[in-house]
């Protein structure tokens, strides 16, 4: 059962540990910064947070700049050191990083690239956004771009949908829903692995 993106194939990038819930990483987030803000702003940093962790209809690359922007405003004075914006460019493309440090733990990390961004809760990659399209391999005139999401199911990121961009500005949204059940239906029956070293073989030999 080849699944074929562009001139890649489906794959995962597996956590080192058990994926955990949307409300998780809201949790785990917020149980380490909240005594960043005082009382009287814990409640607007509160739904910051909670947009932020909205894996389900994640914030865009500007949104994600913004609410960390709103953060900062909202920490107090002795906790702005701990908001990190780095912001440069190397030839033709620019770099923004930020970042909350508390000592040596980073409980948020946003890296916003000109292709994709981005971005970790408590070192793990809650969503990963393509904001670039590519060409199809076959079909130079049609564009695809990828947003990728966390599965917990399958305990990896996982793209829930492709936008198709063709010549003279028509767009199709696929949904890729069937072809994650499916994947999730393999998984509970155990044989998940098995295909994915099959088409781990099948994308080596495509390109020897």
């Amino acid at each position: 059962m080849p699944i074929t993106i562009g001139r890649g194939f489906l794959k995962s990038e597996m956590f080192s540990q058990s994926a955990i819930s949307q409300r998780s990483f809201f949790t785990l987030l917020w149980e380490k910064i909240k005594d960043f803000f005082c009382s009287t702003r814990r409640s607007a940093a509160d739904q910051y947070i909670k947009e932020l962790c909205d894996v389900a209809s994640p914030p865009d690359a500007q949104r994600l700049f913004d609410l960390f922007c709103k953060l900062y405003e909202l920490s107090s004075p002795s906790c702005k050191e701990k908001f990190h914006f780095q912001h440069y460019k190397d030839g033709e493309y620019q770099y923004t990083n930020l970042c909350i440090k508390d000592g040596e733990d980073i409980p948020l990390c946003i890296v916003i690239r000109q292709d994709h961004y981005y971005y970790d809760i408590m070192n793990r990659t809650v969503l990963c956004v393509d904001t670039q399209s590519a060409h199809l391999k076959r079909y130079s005139d049609i564009n695809i771009k990828t947003s990728t999401y966390v599965c917990e199911e399958l305990c990896c990121l996982f793209p829930e949908r492709l936008l198709l961009s063709l010549s003279g500005g028509i767009t199709f949204s696929v949904d890729l829903k069937n072809i994650k059940e499916t994947l999730i239906a393999m998984a509970e029956k155990g044989n998940l692995c098995d295909w994915k070293e099959q088409e781990r073989k099948a994308a080596i030999s495509s390109r020897i």
